[in-house]
């Protein structure tokens, strides 16, 4: 397995509680390119067009993403009552100084108790996905919702040397992640894979996978525990 367990929370949740949480009261926070060219900030997007509060965390305008001062970010101050940290396995591929507040990030995330989604996408060089995904897999305790991008899928399986309809189900197990999702745009199928159980749910309209996952993010505060709640969060697209 890629761990084994997850730690305990060391810090009290100060949000406060998400039952009954409208989207307008999610709060998601993201780490990403200036340019909002990436996944991370599509996600942000359609969140927002929800009426989610949402920040991207990112280099100043005087500096270069590769090389960024790291430590200038406050990641406490940042997280505080941020219910979402949104990152991509791509951005670990970024520079030295760029992975180190991904990982930066999801270390403040646990001591906030801000949940960690981690988009694993293809990087813009294929060759690099099992670098990427390696450096996932370092921090994967530490992640609580996991959206395989479908395009990433069999590539991924080919890694894990798992059949493409068993990933999913695979990397829950051996992770321990609460929650390892993916959504099919072509067949308007989202798939979870969660402590419970798993969900497979006909989605409400088209819409693209990044939507979907914006979408759940914003629902699975209020959608209530269990089989039901994840099955009434993952067809809200």
């Amino acid at each position: 397995p890629y761990s084994a367990g997850r730690p305990s929370r060391q810090a009290h949740h100060r949000r406060a509680s998400a039952a009954g949480m409208a989207a307008s009261e999610v709060r998601i926070v993201a780490f990403g390119r200036p340019e909002r060219d990436d996944a991370v900030s599509a996600v942000l997007s359609a969140a927002a067009q929800r009426g989610a509060g949402t920040r991207l965390v990112t280099s100043t305008a005087d500096e270069d993403f590769a090389t960024m001062d790291h430590g200038a970010i406050d990641w406490r101050g940042t997280l505080d009552n941020a219910h979402w940290l949104v990152s991509s396995a791509s951005t670990s591929l970024e520079g030295a100084s760029p992975r180190y507040a991904w990982g930066a990030a999801m270390t403040f995330g646990e001591l906030e108790g801000t949940r960690t989604v981690m988009l694993v996408d293809m990087p813009s060089d294929p060759s690099r996905l099992a670098e990427s995904w390696g450096a996932v897999i370092g921090r994967i305790r530490q992640i609580h919702v996991l959206f395989i991008a479908p395009e990433a899928i069999d590539a991924l399986s080919a890694l894990e040397e798992v059949s493409p309809t068993e990933l999913l189900q695979s990397i829950r197990h051996r992770g321990l992640v609460p929650h390892v999702c993916t959504h099919l745009p072509n067949e308007r199928v989202a798939l979870v894979e969660h402590s419970l159980g798993s969900v497979s749910v006909q989605t409400k309209r088209e819409c693209q996978p990044l939507e979907w996952l914006a979408a759940f993010l914003c629902g699975l505060p209020s959608a209530g525990p269990g089989q039901a709640g994840v099955e009434h969060a993952s067809g809200g697209c």
